[in-house]
């Protein structure tokens, strides 16, 4: 089920791939840190700047984050070999946001749980795959009704998108993966 609805939002919104994680998965190899601010302390702008404090006090915490309600969840995630895209072991990836949350300031953060996730990229490379064909494979194969569905979604969105940057501007309404430098 992970699989096909992460390959779902990477096919209609045109991702390279979708991160895919489960934090109760006490078999997982992922390392993980969740840092918890007071309830409604989080927010864009705060969650934005705690991880550029993040990155200034470990580079390899700039790869990344997620946020839920008050919690911002940071994954150490590996590549095929297993070894951690930011560098860092996961006791090292953990005592920098540990440092990062006590000289953060206001509003202060803790860091409320660390362990072991599940976490995988499921991903189509639209370079070579130009019509999706890898997220097309999870989800029933290009003539199969989820994407036949998937494709009018796309299209609805994609107009949406288009509709908004010209009364907008695009720089106000893109998300980075429409960003093409």
């Amino acid at each position: 089920m992970t699989r096909r609805l992460a390959g779902s939002l990477g096919y209609v919104f045109r991702q390279y791939s979708v991160l895919a994680s489960r934090l109760d998965d006490a078999t997982g190899k992922t390392g993980f840190v969740v840092v918890r601010f007071h309830q409604d302390g989080l927010n864009a702008t705060v969650a934005q700047k705690f991880f550029e404090a993040a990155d200034a006090t470990e580079k390899g915490l700039g790869g990344g984050y997620t946020v839920f309600g008050d919690e911002q969840i940071f994954l150490n995630v590996t590549n095929s070999e297993g070894k951690p895209y930011s560098g860092l072991d996961d006791a090292t990836f953990q005592d920098g946001l540990k440092r990062a949350a006590a000289s953060f300031g206001d509003p202060a953060p803790e860091v409320s749980s660390s362990g072991k996730a599940t976490a995988r990229f499921i991903g189509n490379d639209w370079e070579k795959s130009k019509r999706g064909e890898d997220y097309q494979s999870l989800l029933g194969g290009p003539d199969g009704e989820l994407v036949k569905k998937l494709d009018e979604i796309s299209k609805d969105y994609a107009s949406l998108v288009v509709k908004t940057a010209e009364s907008k501007g695009p720089r106000q309404v893109l998300p980075s993966s429409f960003e093409r430098s």
